[in-house]
């Protein structure tokens, strides 16, 4: 599906929401176009155009999603429509995954529902953790987002259809942090280097005694 805009990027109204904003902000003010920093979902009326979020925590209520011209713009860390829901990073790392796949997509009314419009691999080595994912989560941003901005200036966006068999991954807690302590800890390390050390780092019990293990990863 292609639409076409109705006019130059540089005309339209943008808004940027989420903890993330900075991957797309950087981009926008490279190619000099304007844009505003939405503070809550209440700001958003139907004068903006288009609005671009990473790093939103809730679900988007339909009636905000529509108010947009060409509506709202996410990222997903996941090859959707697989590994649509929570902690994206955290379960790619568990599911073996060898890349980090970023997704850019528009929202639709369900969770990680809507049209794709492009994917950026990023690989996964052994010894990456949930920082340095981070870190490569927000340059697939950038490269996904740099492309899009690209079709954009040309006129037109590109949607297509998720395609392939979805699946679903649960929200993770703090619980999930514990370990086996009677499994090696080579063994474990998927486990622990996808915790964060600061609010959910990982541990063991022996008897009535909780063990915190906070991890680094050191060239020798």
């Amino acid at each position: 599906m292609i639409v076409q805009l109705d006019r130059d990027i540089f005309d339209l109204k943008i808004g940027i929401l989420g903890t993330r904003s900075k991957c797309f902000t950087d981009i926008l003010d490279k190619h000099q176009i304007s844009y505003c920093l939405v503070s809550s979902i209440e700001d958003i009326d139907e004068t903006y155009d288009i609005i671009f979020e990473s790093g939103v925590y809730s679900i988007i209520p339909e009636e905000v999603l529509i108010k947009p011209t060409y509506g709202f713009i996410g990222i997903h860390e996941t090859p959707l429509p697989e590994g649509k829901g929570w902690a994206p990073i955290q379960w790619t790392v568990l599911n073996k995954r060898k890349h980090l796949t970023i997704t850019l997509y528009k929202l639709a009314s369900r969770a990680d529902n809507g049209k794709i419009i492009n994917q950026v691999n990023k690989p996964i080595f052994t010894y990456d953790t949930l920082y340095t994912l981070n870190k490569k989560r927000e340059e697939g941003i950038s490269e996904c987002f740099e492309i899009f901005i690209e079709e954009m200036k040309s006129g037109f966006i590109v949607l297509r259809e998720q395609s392939g068999k979805p699946s679903y991954h649960k929200k993770r807690t703090k619980e999930n942090s514990e370990l086996n302590p009677d499994i090696p800890l080579k063994d474990l390390w998927d486990e622990i280097r996808i915790c964060d050390n600061e609010n959910y780092p990982a541990f063991f019990v022996i008897g009535d005694t909780k063990i915190i293990l906070r991890y680094e990863v050191q060239k020798k």
